[in-house]
């Protein structure tokens, strides 16, 4: 296959098993293969540390846990 025939598809490595999709309806919808909580309490607080511009209408917020609650 070549270089412009490949699909985003194509890009994933075999050793991801499984993509999920987040779709915050009227604003975004993403593929993610990351570590994910059930609820955003079992994270704690959170700093956002920096955000960047991945192109128009696009941003990546990088943050910073703070503290982790005892009963996770």
């Amino acid at each position: 296959m070549s270089e412009r025939n490949r699909t985003k598809v194509n890009l994933i490595p075999e050793s991801v098993p499984e993509i999920r999709v987040v779709d915050i309806v009227g604003l975004d919808k993403q593929a993610d293969g990351g570590t994910h909580v059930a609820r955003t309490s079992e994270v704690g607080r959170i700093r956002i540390t920096k955000t960047e511009s991945k192109g128009k209408g696009n941003k990546r917020i990088r943050l910073e846990v703070l503290d982790v609650p005892s009963d996770v």
